[in-house]
């Protein structure tokens, strides 16, 4: 199956699913590789600090050697037998029982007081020798003859250095077991009496590793000071192969100290002793670090798998909620209804994504409710237009009305050629009336027309009647509805001059001003008839507003509100359709004489 046709919860669960795996894969083999190079480097650490500690262990025990040698050979009662000593065939010490005794007494009492485990022994130039041993018992006197065919004996007497250190070796005194030895010169300064020998045992060195926890993981191996092997302590082991890895170890580290590895089971430190010149090498098996090593496997292991099943645990449940609400919205999707005036194609389920299944339906959804409101706004306008149309058609036979009314009235009073210009004007505001339907009109053209029905109210009331203009010459080429100007100068004889319940007498005044600012065009209208009815104006405000309100909704226009009369508010509302609402409507009373309406729009 393709991953793109995967749901968008397998698909946001394998991407993180896999995204994690491989940081925590990462993380595990960072946190090994890491872990093992601090076991190791801990594991060099332990073994470098182990051999230190040792070597430091047997250098301190040459050096109390060395100081028990300086007190026997400071004291005066063996110095003087050392001195005694002369040359036989027999062993000196052997035929002389007081100095012998002389002797064994200094011997026994430093090893006492220094709490030393090893022998002390005198050999004379002769080769006479006496010694004493705490844990070896009885001293046996050893042929001078075999003696001086020792080699290493014969070079430490020719010596003329004051103490020397030898080597592991085999015993001098022909004890079972080999020794390593301090060895310091009885000398003046003109003459060379011996030398006295402390030995330790070699079991000595192998007893270091018993501070160890685990003995049997450790062996020491000593080299001379010729780099030879003069000791181990695991006889067990391939001396030559391990001798082998020390030398290639040194041969790349020139410095006095380093570790190497022997066949990836041991790990072995060397160092040099700044007493003895020896180097002391101390080796570690590394099973235990292996053993380590193995268990931080493992431990990785398990973390592994323990957080692996844990983020699986944890996405499954978190795709699950993040998909949950989109599957339902889907299937509530499905199962809706939009209408009988909408229509939606089914569901497309060619992709398994739930955000693209939702925002495809959405999409439809939104694309048709578009389609259906545009339908909407088209007829709405189409009926905004009627209405308007409407509106000013009403005008038409309420104004031809009054106007044959005023002409007959007229004719009667004065029975001359005035009936024929009223006429005349007639004819002008009926071909003005007639024409231009549903357009837009010069301003000089209301103009126009308003003066010839003010012409013909003249003949009507004669001298009862002013009229004052006061119009702006810019506004003359302003487009504006037609009709808006006559409806407002009616209003004045029809509310302000001719009212049942409230007197106006003659001369009745009229005032016209026109005017601009910077944004809007202006028109009022002041007589100085009746007040305007406040009810009334409430009334047409709200009759006003009713309409602004249809116009923003989606409902059909009923109107609540009863009507105050065609010219005033047939004018106001055709101004509020013409622009979109945006129309100036205000009634004022000056000095409790003028009464002004003002209408205005803005310039377009």
């Amino acid at each position: 199956m393709n991953f793109k046709q995967y749901s968008l919860q397998k698909k946001i669960f394998l991407s993180c699913f896999f995204l994690n795996l491989i940081l925590l894969l990462l993380c595990s083999i960072f946190f090994y590789y890491y872990t093992s190079k601090s076991l190791k480097r801990h594991m060099h650490d332990t073994v470098s600090s182990d051999t230190t500690m040792l070597m430091n262990n047997l250098d301190s025990m040459l050096t109390d050697a060395d100081n028990a040698l300086k007190l026997i050979q400071t004291s005066p009662s063996f110095l003087k037998a050392a001195k005694e000593v002369t040359d036989s065939n027999d062993n000196y010490f052997s035929a002389h029982v007081p100095v012998n005794s002389i002797c064994k007494s200094n011997f026994l009492i430093t090893l006492h007081s220094a709490d030393l485990d090893g022998s002390i022994s005198y050999l004379s130039e002769y080769y006479d020798n006496i010694g004493v041993s705490i844990t070896r018992g009885t001293y046996n006197y050893i042929d001078k003859d075999i003696l001086r065919k020792n080699n290493q004996l014969a070079q430490f007497l020719d010596e003329n250095t004051y103490v020397s250190y030898a080597a592991p070796h085999t015993d001098f005194w022909e004890q079972k077991g080999d020794s390593f030895s301090v060895i310091r010169s009885m000398r003046d300064m003109y003459h060379q009496y011996g030398i006295l020998v402390f030995d330790y045992s070699t079991s000595v060195i192998t007893s270091l590793l018993d501070n160890f926890e685990k003995p049997e993981d450790h062996f020491i191996m000593i080299l001379d000071t010729e780099k030879k092997p003069v000791f181990v302590s695991n006889e067990s082991i391939d001396i030559d192969q391990f001798y082998s890895s020390y030398q290639t170890a040194s041969n790349n580290n020139p410095s006095q100290n380093g570790t190497f590895s022997h066949n990836n089971s041991s790990l072995s430190c060397y160092m040099v002793s700044p007493l003895t010149g020896w180097t002391f090498i101390l080796s570690n098996s590394t099973a235990s670090y292996m053993k380590s090593l193995k268990e931080l496997v493992l431990i990785s292991a398990i973390l592994f798998l323990s957080l692996s099943v844990v983020m699986l645990s944890f996405l499954l449940l978190l795709t699950h909620l993040l998909t949950k609400p989109l599957k339902q919205l889907i299937k509530r999707l499905k199962d809706v209804n939009p209408g009988d005036n909408i229509e939606v194609e089914e569901i497309s389920q060619n992709t398994g994504n739930e955000i693209v299944i939702l925002t495809n339906t959405i999409h439809k959804y939104l694309s048709e409710i578009y389609d259906k409101n545009q339908r909407l706004t088209d007829s709405r306008q189409r009926e905004l237009q009627a209405h308007y149309n409407a509106m000013e058609a009403q005008l038409n036979p309420h104004f031809l009305y009054n106007t044959l009314s005023v002409i007959g009235a007229t004719g009667l009073t004065y029975n001359s050629t005035t009936v024929y210009s009223m006429c005349n004007e007639l004819a002008s505001l009926l071909r003005y009336s007639l024409s231009f339907s549903g357009q837009t009109v010069h301003f000089n053209q209301e103009i126009q027309h308003a003066n010839s029905y003010l012409y013909i109210m003249r003949m009507r009331f004669e001298n009862d009647l002013e009229c004052n203009w006061n119009i702006d010459p810019a506004i003359n080429e302003l487009y504006i509805p037609k009709l808006i100007l006559q409806p407002l100068i009616e209003n004045c004889f029809q509310h302000g001059f001719q009212q049942n319940n409230y007197e106006v007498l003659p001369p009745w005044r009229i005032k016209i001003h026109a005017y601009l600012d910077k944004k809007r065009w202006y028109v009022s209208i002041s007589d100085n008839g009746a007040p305007f009815d406040k009810d009334k104006l409430i009334t047409l405000k709200q009759r006003i507003q009713q309409l602004q309100s249809s116009r923003n909704s989606n409902f059909e226009f009923v109107p609540i509100v009863p009507r105050q009369g065609f010219g005033l508010e047939n004018t106001i509302l055709r101004l509020s359709i013409y622009y979109d609402g945006d129309v100036y409507f205000n009634v004022t009373h000056e000095n409790e004489e003028w009464t002004t309406i003002t209408i205005g729009g803005p310039l377009k």
